[in-house]
């Protein structure tokens, strides 16, 4: 993650829709209370527990391509998602 990345901090309990992006990595800035799904379009790719601890994840060094990432948050949670150009 370099000076490309465009961190986006999610809170809440909503949809956050990015789009078209690389991402390069999520940030649990607190532990879940609630679940965080990951989905490009309809298709869930990752989901993220009640109770997963402050930390880095889906980190993939080059990124991984999406063409309709968005990120689902069940609660008040605060998550960081760092995402690059497409």
């Amino acid at each position: 993650m370099g000076n490309e990345t465009n961190p986006k901090q999610l809170t809440g309990s909503a949809t956050t829709t990015i789009g078209s992006v690389r991402m390069m990595g999520i940030g649990v800035n607190k532990t879940l209370t609630g679940t965080m799904t990951v989905k490009e379009g309809a298709n869930t790719v990752a989901v993220f527990a009640i109770g997963t601890t402050p930390g880095t994840y889906h980190a993939i060094p080059s990124g991984v391509r999406y063409s309709s990432l968005s990120i689902v948050l069940s609660a008040g949670d605060d998550v960081t998602a760092f995402c690059a150009v497409a």
